[in-house]
C-alpha cells in the first residue's frame, strides 16, 4: 500500500497530456483515447468492470450524452422600405450568427441604441426615453468609454459581451438584434446553443454603412460616444432577421471499476468511491479557455491528467493487496467535467448501487503542482471524522494540509455532496497555465502526485475498513479553494445557490443550496428552477449570471422558482459577495 510508482505516474500523465490525445475534449477522438487508456489500465490491474450492464456482464464504461457545441446555419438579414417587397441583404461573408442568438425569425422597424447598455449605477442608459417594443435593436459592439472616465469607465468594460447586449435588448422588448463590429473582422461562430431569447446577427461595419446610411458611422460621436446615445428610429427601415442554432451532442463516458470487499464482510455492500476527471478542453476555442482565440492543444497535464494518474496509482496499490477491505471500492474516471461536471452528475443519477450504500467519496482534481508540500483538502466539514482521518493519513508524509469545510465547488465531488455523501477533495492549487495550452506534462510535479496518492490511498483504506460509516453533515459555506483566482467572474452578492450546469431546460435548475446561506433562508431547495430573479426573467445560466451582477447586498428581492409544476415567489436578501 505504501509503495508508489512515480515512473508509472509520470508515464500516465505524459500519455494523457500528449499531442496524440489532443487535449481530451469531450466529443473529440482524444477523449475516447483517454477513456480507453484508463480502461486498459483497470484491466491490467485485474479490477472488475462496473459501468453499464450488457446482458449478464458489465462494461468498464458508463455511457452518457454531453452537449458539446452548436450547429449554426447561415443567418439571414433582409432590409426593405416599410410596405415594400424589394430588399437589401449583406453578403454572406459580411454577417454571422451572434453568440447567444436564439433560433427564430423576427421582423420589425430598426432603432439604433448605441452600445445597447443599460447600467444606471454607471450613469449610462442607451435605451432611455425610447420604447422599442416590437422593434429590432441596432447595436454597437464593444463597451462604452464615457468622457468622465474613472470608475464608470472601469465598470462599463463589463458590459461589452454580445450576450449581455442581447439580453438587454430582450428586456427592453426588442424582437431581434443586429450587432455592428468596430471594423471588418467578424467573431467566430457560436459554439454554445444556449440562446438569450431573440434572433440576432453580427455584421461588419461596411455592411452597416450600406444598409443603414442614415447613421453617421464614421462620426466619433456615433462610433465612440462619450455619453449614452439617445435611441434613434430609422424611419421606414424594416428588417427581417432569422437565425437557426441547435445544440450538438456527443457520446461521453465514465470509466468505472470495482474492487470487491473481502468475502464474508458484513459491509461488503457498502462502497467508497475515489474519482478524478480525465477530460479537458481539446483545442480550446471555448469560453473555458484562458487563451482566447487559440486553437492549440490544451494539454491539461495538471487539469486533470494529474488526478487521473493519481486515481490509477491508488487503484494499482489496492490491486496488490493480499487482503481486501471490509467495504468495496469504486474507482471512477469521470468524463465531461469541463462541461459542467456532467459525468459525475450522471453517475450519481444512474448509480450501479443505491446511493445510500456509498459511504464516502474522494476526488482528485489538479494535484500536479504541489508547492511547499502544501495540499488542500476540501469537504472536511461534510463529516465530523474527516479532519482526524486526514491527519492520520498524513502521518510521516509531513504535508502542509489546508483543510476546507465546504463540499460544494467546481469539480466532481459536488454531485456527491448534493446526494449527501461525505466528500474529500484533493487539490494543489491554481497556476498561470490553468486552462491554457501551456499546461504541459513537463511542468507537473510527479513527486507531489506520488505523495498525494499515498495520502489518498491511506484515506481510502481507512474509510473502507473503519467499523462505522461516516455520517453526512451539512457544511457551512466558505470560499471555494478550487481554481480560485483563475479568472472566474466575481459578484457583489452571494446567494448560496448551486446551479445544475447539465440542465437544458428553460431557467436555472438548482442541484442544491448551501446551508445557512441566503437561498436556504429564503426557502429555495434542490430541484427548484429559477425563472425570475428580481426584475429579470431567467431563461438560462447566462441570464442568471447577468442578473446576479445587478443585485445589491442587503436589498431584498423576489425570486420566482418553478417547483412541482407551480411558480413559487420567495423573498431573498443577498449577502455580500467574496
Amino acid at each position: 500500500m505504501e509503495t508508489g510508482d512515480p515512473q508509472r505516474i509520470a508515464a500516465d500523465v505524459k500519455q494523457l497530456a500528449s499531442d496524440e490525445f489532443a487535449g481530451r475534449g469531450t466529443g473529440d477522438a482524444g477523449s475516447k483515447l483517454a477513456a480507453e487508456h484508463v480502461e486498459k489500465r483497470f484491466r491490467e490491474l485485474g479490477l472488475e468492470p462496473f459501468g453499464d450492464a450488457e446482458g449478464n456482464t458489465r462494461s468498464f464504461k458508463q455511457k452518457f450524452s454531453a452537449r458539446v457545441g452548436a450547429k449554426v446555419e447561415a443567418p439571414s438579414l433582409a432590409l426593405a422600405k416599410k410596405g415594400q417587397k424589394a430588399s437589401k441583404s449583406p453578403a454572406p461573408a459580411d454577417m454571422i450568427t451572434a453568440e447567444g442568438a436564439q433560433t427564430g425569425e423576427a421582423k420589425g422597424e430598426v432603432v439604433f441604441v448605441g452600445h445597447g447598455v443599460t447600467a444606471l449605477a454607471a450613469s449610462w442608459d442607451d435605451y432611455a426615453g425610447k420604447d422599442i417594443e416590437g422593434k429590432v435593436a441596432l447595436i454597437l459592439d464593444g463597451a462604452p468609454k464615457p468622457a468622465s472616465g474613472g470608475k464608470n469607465a472601469e465598470a462599463l468594460r463589463d458590459f461589452k459581451s454580445v450576450r449581455y447586449k442581447l439580453r438587454t435588448a430582450r428586456e427592453h422588448k426588442a424582437v431581434a438584434a443586429i450587432v455592428v463590429t468596430d471594423g471588418e473582422e467578424l467573431p467566430a461562430a457560436p459554439e454554445n446553443a444556449s440562446g438569450m431569447g431573440i434572433p440576432a446577427v453580427v455584421i461588419k461595419r461596411s455592411a452597416a454603412k450600406a444598409l443603414f446610411p442614415a447613421i453617421k458611422w464614421d462620426d466619433a460621436a456615433v462610433s465612440a460616444p462619450k455619453a449614452a446615445t439617445k435611441p434613434k428610429a430609422l424611419a421606414g427601415a424594416e428588417v427581417t432577421v432569422a437565425t437557426r442554432i441547435e445544440p450538438t451532442h456527443a457520446d461521453a463516458w465514465n470509466v468505472v471499476a470495482r474492487l470487491p470487499a473481502r468475502a464474508g464482510s458484513k459491509t461488503a455492500e457498502e462502497y467508497v468511491v475515489i474519482g478524478a476527471h480525465y477530460d479537458h478542453l481539446g483545442k480550446g476555442g471555448t469560453s473555458h479557455s484562458r487563451a482566447p482565440g487559440s486553437r492549440e492543444i490544451h494539454h491539461g497535464a495538471d487539469d486533470n491528467a494529474s488526478g487521473t494518474a493519481l486515481l490509477l496509482d491508488v487503484a494499482r496499490r489496492f490491486s496488490k493487496l493480499t487482503e481486501r477491505s471490509s467495504r468495496s471500492i469504486v474507482f471512477i474516471a469521470f468524463g465531461a467535467e469541463e462541461l459542467g461536471t456532467l459525468g459525475s452528475r450522471h453517475w450519481v443519477e444512474h448509480p450501479p448501487v443505491p446511493m445510500g450504500a456509498v459511504t464516502a467519496m474522494i476526488n482528485a482534481d489538479m494535484v500536479g503542482r504541489m508547492r511547499d508540500r502544501t495540499l488542500v483538502v476540501d469537504g472536511t466539514g461534510t463529516a465530523a471524522a474527516w479532519p482526524e482521518l486526514v491527519k492520520a493519513a498524513n502521518a510521516g508524509l509531513e504535508l502542509s494540509l489546508k483543510l476546507g469545510a465546504e463540499g460544494f465547488g467546481a469539480s466532481d465531488h459536488a454531485a456527491f455532496t448534493a446526494a449527501r455523501v461525505p466528500v474529500a477533495f484533493l487539490f494543489t492549487g491554481v497556476h498561470d497555465d490553468y486552462h491554457k495550452p501551456s499546461d504541459t506534462a513537463d511542468k507537473v510535479d510527479v513527486g507531489g502526485i506520488d505523495l498525494t496518492a499515498t495520502l489518498a490511498a491511506r484515506l481510502t483504506k481507512a474509510l473502507a475498513d473503519r467499523p462505522e460509516r461516516l455520517v453526512f453533515v451539512e457544511a457551512k459555506a466558505e470560499k471555494d479553494p478550487h481554481k480560485a483566482g483563475a479568472g472566474a467572474r466575481g459578484f457583489r452578492v452571494a446567494l448560496g445557490s448551486i446551479p445544475d450546469y447539465a440542465w437544458q431546460g428553460k431557467g436555472v435548475k438548482l442541484t442544491g443550496v448551501r446551508p445557512d446561506a441566503p437561498a436556504a433562508r429564503a426557502g429555495m431547495r434542490a430541484g427548484d428552477i429559477i425563472v425570475k430573479l428580481d426584475k429579470h426573467e431567467i431563461t438560462n445560466v447566462h441570464d442568471y449570471v447577468f442578473a446576479l451582477g445587478d443585485l445589491e447586498p442587503g436589498r431584498e428581492i423576489t425570486v420566482e422558482v418553478e417547483r412541482d409544476g407551480k411558480r413559487v415567489a420567495l423573498k431573498l436578501i443577498p449577502a455580500p459577495g467574496r
